[in-house]
């Protein structure tokens, strides 16, 4: 009888997170790559090594974005509203259970604290959730350092763009590793990576949802 339930229960979960994924993927866009890391990528991320683009190192880039209207968002520098929604995301993140996972093996409790999260600028140095550390920042643009992982390494990578009264938020995560290694890379796990997919997709997306919720809250506060 308890299997049955629990085999009923993860049935109808899988089916869930899999019409959560194609909800997801009609708001926004979505590339990924496998393979050696394109030069082109330079042009995004500035903080990966040289080397790494080398056909020595086998790599994954997950690309995810949204796109809003300017107008839909609070009248406020690029900048801050990318540090903003880097906040509210990090925060949102510290409570999946990967980020639980990663609490556990770092013993790292405080870098997941919302209070220790808000406080963050995001500049370069800062650590949020444990592994990830600030390795460059731009205006519109934040590149963290995957760092005390078990692979290669990697970087998170968080940025706003505004052309034509549009504003795109994209996430860029990308791994890598040697060849040889006979260690797989976590999205090379097709189960890890639509895990992947649906939780990167859902911050994405709550996020710039989070700051349009804001445009509404800064209009309310100018007419009050």
């Amino acid at each position: 009888m308890y299997l049955t339930l629990l085999a009923v229960l993860t049935g109808s979960s899988a089916v869930y997170f899999y019409f959560f994924h194609r909800s997801l993927a009609k708001r926004l866009q979505h590339s990924s790559h496998h393979g050696t890391l394109p030069s082109s990528l330079s042009s995004s991320i500035s903080s990966i090594p040289d080397p790494i683009y080398t056909e020595r190192y086998y790599s994954i880039v997950d690309h995810v974005s949204r796109t809003v209207p300017r107008r839909l968002l609070p009248p406020k520098d690029p900048s801050l509203l990318l540090t903003l929604l880097l906040r509210r995301n990090m925060i949102a993140f510290a409570r999946f259970p990967q980020a639980l996972m990663i609490r556990l093996v770092t013993g790292d409790y405080q870098s997941f604290k919302p209070s220790h999260i808000n406080s963050l600028d995001m500049k370069e140095g800062d650590v949020v959730c444990g592994v990830y550390r600030v390795k460059h920042r731009e205006p519109t643009r934040v590149e963290f350092e995957m760092q005390n992982m078990k692979f290669g390494g990697g970087r998170l990578v968080v940025s706003v763009s505004e052309q034509d009264g549009q504003v795109v938020f994209s996430n860029h995560t990308v791994m890598w590793r040697l060849k040889e290694e006979k260690g797989r890379l976590p999205l090379e796990w097709a189960l890890v990576r639509f895990v992947h997919e649906v939780s990167a997709w859902w911050v994405v997306d709550s996020g710039v949802r989070y700051l349009m919720d804001l445009e509404g809250d800064f209009v309310k506060e100018m007419n009050d």
